[in-house]
């Protein structure tokens, strides 16, 4: 039987967080949207991007200085009376953050908690729940919620997002709160955590390579981007069996002994290579929802042994798909 992952539960007490996790690294759940609220690439130090800039954060009242992106956690110090102090990582439980938006409005960040993931609980992988000051109420709410409207975390992502093709914009000293249940935040949940790196091998040449681009190709195949222009085509909740041909694999196939399953594509960070025999453009065909075709299709289909990550050097992660999933799911979990 196929393990299928299901939507976040609200957790019983902070930090009781239900992660994506991936069953014998069977199925996972993709989803059509890159991100879950707008907050896309402000900045630590130095210039505007997309809008936001920084305008102080500061920790029980002090001036947090030299704030920076360490993996997801954050670090920096504080002085008081004449003392420095380094503050990282959960110390900055309760501190809040001063930004100006594109529309020179002020807006307030609280993190309100801060924890390790509790799969992972000796790793590197922060959640971060934030809230939201209203100006002019002064009330807050949570920054990130879920596909089904619910509070959410989020994972602190260095660099920015192109919020129209996708793209991933690389820029020091830019940060991205990534919210659950959006591809930038599930793709790091997947295993491709892009401050990491891992072995990859191609042929009988086996480099060390940073997982940015494998997190990026990722966000493509989450949400179906065949052409890397930033039109999605699927619906949240959908498997796909997701794998990479990393040395040691951070996901392998799951679904080799169902024959319902075959591959949909290898994925790039600009899209996918090249596509196989089963698309989730089906499910749009099934429920009689029109959509454009996707331009790049033609160009990238036919192409030979599309699926073993052995043929083109740009691959970085493929997955399949069960077309039977829309109207018989049954038939795609092995029964």
């Amino acid at each position: 039987m196929i393990a299928l992952a299901g939507c976040d539960p609200e957790p019983d007490e902070p930090g009781a967080i239900a992660e994506r996790a991936l069953a014998d690294n069977s199925v996972a759940l993709n989803s059509a949207r890159i991100n879950g609220w707008t907050l896309n690439g402000w900045t630590l130090n130095g210039e505007a991007l997309n809008g936001w800039t920084l305008n102080g954060w500061t920790l029980n009242g002090w001036t947090l200085n030299g704030v920076a992106l360490v993996g997801s956690s954050f670090t920096g110090t504080q002085t008081i009376d004449g003392q420095t102090y380094t503050r990282a990582g959960q110390d900055l439980i309760g501190s809040e953050l001063q930004l100006v938006g594109p529309d020179a409005q002020q807006y307030t960040l609280r993190f309100d908690d801060i924890y390790v993931s509790p799969s992972d609980p000796t790793g590197d992988l922060y959640y971060y729940t934030v809230s939201v000051r209203d100006a002019a109420t002064g009330t807050w709410s949570s920054l990130c919620h879920d596909g089904q409207g619910q509070p959410t975390a989020a994972i602190a992502l260095a660099n920015t997002w192109n919020a129209v093709t996708g793209a991933r914009v690389d820029a020091p000293g830019t940060v991205t709160l990534a919210c659950r249940g959006g591809v930038l935040a599930k793709c790091v949940e997947w295993g491709y955590r892009p401050w990491q790196t891992a072995t990859q091998c191609i042929g009988k040449t086996c480099t060390q390579v940073t997982l940015a681009d494998h997190h990026q190709a990722c966000t493509r195949m989450a949400r179906a981007d065949y052409c890397g222009d930033g039109t999605p085509h699927t619906f949240d909740n959908t498997p796909i069996d997701v794998y990479d041909r990393l040395k040691t694999p951070i996901q392998a196939e799951g679904t080799q002994k169902y024959a319902n399953w075959a591959v949909e594509a290898e994925w790039s960070p600009a899209g996918a290579v090249c596509v196989g025999d089963e698309l989730r453009l089906k499910m749009f065909d099934d429920r009689g929802i029109p959509y454009e075709q996707p331009p790049c299709l033609a160009a990238i289909s036919g192409i030979d042994k599309c699926g073993d990550l052995k043929q083109h050097v740009e691959s970085r992660v493929a997955n399949k798909y069960c077309e039977l999933w829309t109207d018989d799911p049954a038939a795609c979990a092995g029964n």
